[in-house]
């Protein structure tokens, strides 16, 4: 029987998010500034290039503005898990793919018992997927790939959790303690 389940989940804008939005509004302003005076110092015919330099400002704020438009897919074909990141609702880009199969340790966050695991320092590599951690449901999966001892925290759904267990029932643990 073949499993599949696709999950499109947008991240939630975080305060540290918002004050780096209007850090970028006010560099995009200091530098608008800065453009106009510095061209004014080369004299006219520097100057008629300033709508130009400003616009260029403006545009460039704005894509970085955009990139903090955020959406996780979580799809799960027949025991392997692919995570996307998807910036703006235009640029696609996969975080990782996991076998269920290969999972040491799933279990949620806030577990104490896996507590000191989650925290080691043999984890090389570490990806964060949760999209709204106000939700709770935060997991933690422990994972090899490539020889790379690897951690991904994301949030899944309900359904999604317990197919993971059907395939590693051994280390995906959905109760909490």
């Amino acid at each position: 029987m073949d499993v599949f389940l696709e999950y499109l989940l947008d991240k939630k804008s975080t305060s540290a998010d918002i004050l780096k939005k209007v850090g970028i509004v006010i560099a995009a302003f200091v530098v608008m500034l800065i453009v106009i005076n510095v061209f004014a110092l080369f004299g006219q015919f520097m100057l008629t290039y300033v709508p130009l330099a400003l616009a260029a400002i403006v545009y460039g704020a704005y894509v970085l503005m955009r990139n903090f438009n955020i959406e996780y897919e979580y799809i799960f074909t027949n025991g392997e898990l692919d995570i996307d990141v998807i910036k703006s609702r235009k640029v696609r880009k996969r975080l990782t793919s996991l076998s269920t199969k290969n999972i040491e340790l799933m279990a949620r966050k806030e577990n104490s018992i896996y507590k000191r695991d989650f925290e080691s320092e043999a984890i090389a590599k570490k990806y964060d997927a949760v999209f709204d951690p106000a939700k709770g449901g935060i997991f933690c999966a422990i994972y090899n790939v490539d020889g790379v001892r690897t951690m991904l925290t994301f949030q899944p759904p309900e359904k999604l959790a317990e197919a993971m267990k059907k395939m590693n029932p051994r280390a995906v643990i959905l109760e909490e303690q």
